[in-house]
């Protein structure tokens, strides 16, 4: 067979750079706070500081590293139950929120997008390892993400984009998996089910419980205190005490 000739590019040094840092993160090679070597890169991987820099600028950008000016690139320090807090609180205002004001109908695609995600996370063994505590996070994050575009407000999908914190906030998954799946899957359920019925308030609400369930249980396993619920839902008429 002839034809004109096919350019295959060689994979992008900055990018091979790119995911053995983000290994090392992830598995918990480099602890929160530690700091990132250029010169330990560079011998590491055989390539030159360029690549290395572009890399390290790129994971600074999406959060996941600090720069540190005339010290160097180093890992967020672990998030104290005041960050923890905060992120929780600010992803309940967003997600839930969003669907209260939802532009125009429900998008059924939307819906069965994330249903299909859901499925995911129901049938896929994520294992312990750093991988797939990975592949769970970002399927999860997915699933949020989906239900934020049925608001149809690009402002709104780009704040909740900011709160994309899985590498501080996933190592409490390190080495023991998600000993929760089949509960956030059913909680996930019962978000799908009131889109489905057009009942906004009542998604709403699921969204909430779920975020604020899900999300104490995770600092259990941290052995973080924080008081979601009593922050959250004391805001409401509730006789029951939590």
């Amino acid at each position: 067979m002839q034809g004109s000739r096919i350019a295959i590019k060689p994979r992008s040094l900055t990018i091979q750079v790119y995911d053995e840092v983000q290994r090392l993160i992830d598995s918990g090679a480099l602890a929160p706070g530690a700091a990132v070597s250029i010169a330990e890169l560079v011998r590491r991987t055989g390539v030159s500081q360029t690549p290395v820099r572009e890399a390290l600028a790129r994971l600074a950008a999406e959060g996941k590293l600090i720069f540190v000016p005339n010290v160097g690139f180093r890992l967020p320090d672990a998030p104290t139950a005041k960050q923890y807090t905060e992120w929780a609180v600010s992803r309940v205002i967003v997600e839930s929120n969003a669907l209260r004001y939802i532009l125009g109908p429900i998008d059924p695609r939307i819906v069965e997008d994330a249903a299909a995600i859901n499925a995911q996370i129901r049938t896929t063994d994520f294992g312990t390892s750093a991988a797939g505590i990975r592949k769970f996070s970002e399927l999860n994050w997915r699933f949020h993400a989906r239900l934020i575009t049925l608001a149809r407000n690009s402002m709104l999908e780009d704040v909740h984009s900011r709160l994309y914190a899985m590498t501080q906030f996933s190592r409490v998954f390190l080495g023991r998996g998600i000993p929760n799946r089949h509960q956030i899957v059913q909680e996930h359920e019962v978000i799908i089910e009131e889109l489905r019925k057009g009942d906004r308030e009542a998604a709403a609400k699921a969204l909430r419980d779920h975020i604020v369930d899900s999300l104490e249980r995770d600092a259990r396993m941290s052995d973080a205190t924080i008081s979601l619920r009593r922050l959250i839902r004391g805001q409401e008429t509730d006789p029951e005490p939590w």
